[in-house]
């Protein structure tokens, strides 16, 4: 019992470790990138991909390169860019994305977003997952998702 008793307290002190070291939204640390209003469309059983929308702002004074992104929902997350090309639209892998001082990055619905491929589980509504963003300056910025409906927040 005792052995049981101090399990479930470890387990509780290393939760709320990892919980309070995630940024949430609209948090920059010392970095200069404030990331806002992470979603993903909910998914059905069968689905196996999924997109990942959200806003990057560089208020720093250099510019940062956006080079990767991983997450424990897919076992694949890159970035990709929807573009239309004679009347047909495409989507790309794109190796970087640089986010000049005083930029913003937009990703949604037709233009960049984080594509997750061969999902672990589905998406269900209400629920989240952690979303690491890595850059050439800011390292890795951990960002919480929320699953949402598929037009995504009102």
């Amino acid at each position: 019992m005792k052995h049981y008793l101090l399990t479930a307290i470890a387990l509780c002190g290393a939760l709320f470790i990892t919980s309070t070291t995630l940024a949430h939204d609209g948090d920059t640390h010392d970095h200069g990138l404030l990331v806002e209003g992470a979603w993903a469309p909910h998914t059905g059983k069968r689905t196996v991909s999924a997109a990942v929308y959200l806003v990057i702002k560089n208020s720093g004074k250099e510019a940062d390169t956006f080079i990767g992104v991983e997450t424990s929902a897919a076992a694949v997350a890159m970035l990709h860019q929807s573009k239309e090309i004679d009347g047909f639209m495409r989507m790309d892998h794109v190796e970087s994305l640089t986010i000049e001082p005083g930029a913003t990055a937009t990703f949604g619905p037709g233009g960049y977003h984080i594509m997750l491929t061969r999902l672990e589980a589905p998406l269900k509504r209400g629920e989240i997952f952690t979303l690491n963003l890595a850059f050439e300056k800011a390292g890795i910025v951990p960002v919480i998702v929320e699953i949402m409906g598929i037009g995504g927040p009102k």
